[in-house]
């Protein structure tokens, strides 16, 4: 029994801890419900960033806290818990205004009654569903899971075994948020025990989801947000598939920190297009989902770049004027894609520095072979890389989803929506993930058929909310 009331607390604290990053960010608002009434409904981007920032930013202290030396045990963890705890209480109690401004009497629609009843239904199955088994798929028992029982067993960052590249197999620098916070609810319950690791997978669902909605409230009409809100929570591959929240994989963690990345920057550019307002701290946001996407897959790597440079090409565009004004243009897209990418480099540093010290596999030397030779000698495998990824998206649509469709028919029944900002940032984000991608195919050591064939519905269910979001830009009129 102490054991399951530890992880009580530990869960607990860590919301709160979530809640008090996200107080931190983006400021005391983060509190202030919207004018949607409902509990779920007014406050879902609380709720949903402090799950999300929650589980992430644990893992971070854990790792910073073992870099350091320190012992990665019970004492620690229920620290951790107590102190997320007097963090959020105290966020909560220093964002309190003397005269709140007061809450719509109205009730919610019967609308968004009904898609929070469904999203919570959805959470609960989910929950059921992943605590049926215990872990049981290859990456997340050789990959995360048996990381996750080292650190547990040895109480410590600098475990030989992580250094053992026999041991590590294929994977030795894969990043360390899952097995960290695998290794916090171990240590909590005083036990290994891998089927209630398995509970932060719904959770990262429901604080994606929550916080999706949340976001979507400040742009469109309530009704509107949870409608794109349900058409996410029921996407077949993050759902209903093996591979999506049900399993304790990277992938569908990668679509949430991602996604609520992109989420962030899509707010920031939209509304820096409509009010001209040029507040950073959606885009401090947004680099910090973006590094703790890194810190989950060495995908959010490359999504970073992407992002980064995305995010600089477009303000430049929209700042673009006359001969006098371009300089001008120029520094400011420089200034705002600087602050994301410093943010990123400042969170992610201490990882890479880590990161640097452990053993290397031929698999994981990706960036030795980019050069333009086998460059060249690779260019034979898009015959077969690029009619199976556009098959993977429109064809399997029972596996993956119809998203892929309605992006393509979202961006064709509104094409001058979609040269909007942050529109063109989203389907800059999917073009180039499929292209790094493909390009990957061409310089990796296996044969694209195994390479590409069996990991392109998982890195397909990465983008899956950016495509969502997309067709809520598109189809979605402005509130």
């Amino acid at each position: 029994m102490i054991g399951w009331g530890l992880l009580l607390l530990g869960l607990i604290g860590q919301w709160l801890f979530g809640a008090a990053l996200a107080t931190l960010i983006l400021g005391r608002r983060i509190w202030r419900p919207s004018s949607q009434a409902g509990w779920l409904t007014s406050r879902a981007e609380l709720i949903g960033l402090g799950i999300v920032l929650g589980i992430a930013g644990t893992s971070y202290v854990q790792f910073l806290w073992g870099l350091a030396g320190g012992p990665l045990a019970r004492p620690t963890s229920i620290g951790w818990g107590v102190l997320g705890c007097l963090a959020g209480i105290a966020a909560w109690g220093l964002s309190r205004t003397p005269r709140p401004a007061p809450l719509s009497h109205d009730a919610p629609s019967a609308w968004v009654r009904f898609a929070a009843t469904i999203v919570v239904l959805l959470f609960v199955s989910l929950m059921g569903q992943t605590l049926l088994t215990p872990q049981r798929l290859w990456d997340e028992r050789a990959i995360f899971g048996l990381k996750s029982i080292v650190l547990f067993e040895d109480a410590q960052l600098q475990s030989a075994d992580l250094l053992h590249p026999d041991f590590v197999q294929y994977h030795p620098r894969y990043p360390l948020l899952i097995p960290l916070a695998e290794q916090h609810i171990y240590t909590l319950l005083g036990r290994a025990d891998d089927r209630w690791a398995k509970l932060l997978f719904p959770l990262m669902s429901l604080g994606m989801v929550l916080t999706f909605a949340g976001v979507l409230q400040r742009h469109l009409r309530a009704a509107t947000a949870w409608l794109w809100t349900l058409v996410l929570a029921t996407v077949p591959i993050l759902a209903f598939n093996d591979y999506g929240f049900l399993s304790a994989q990277a992938d569908a963690p990668v679509a949430c920190y991602h996604g609520v990345s992109l989420l962030y920057l899509w707010s920031w550019l939209r509304t820096r297009r409509k009010e001209q307002s040029s507040d950073p701290r959606p885009l401090i946001l947004a680099a910090v989902a973006a590094a703790m996407t890194l810190f989950t897959k060495d995908e959010g790597i490359a999504l970073a770049l992407i992002d980064g440079g995305l995010l600089c090409l477009l303000v430049i565009v929209m700042n673009w004027g006359p001969e006098n004004q371009k300089l001008a243009a120029l520094k400011t897209a420089l200034g705002w894609a600087g602050l994301f990418a410093a943010t990123v480099l400042l969170v992610a540093a201490p990882w890479f520095l880590y990161r640097g010290r452990l053993p290397t596999t031929t698999e994981m030397n990706y960036s030795g072979r980019v050069n333009m030779a086998t460059l060249m000698a690779g260019l034979g495998t898009l015959s077969w890389s690029v009619p199976h990824m556009l098959g993977a998206m429109f064809l399997q649509v029972t596996t993956m989803g119809l998203q892929w469709w309605g992006l393509l028919i979202a961006g064709a029944t509104q094409p001058r929506r979609a040269l909007r900002p942050e529109q063109l940032l989203l389907l800059g984000d999917v073009l180039g993930a499929l292209a790094a991608l493909l390009v990957v195919g061409m310089i990796a050591p296996t044969p694209v058929e195994e390479h590409i064939g069996g990991s392109s519905h998982r890195f397909l269910m990465q983008l899956t909310p950016v495509a969502i979001l997309f067709m809520a830009g598109q189809w979605s009129g402005d509130e």
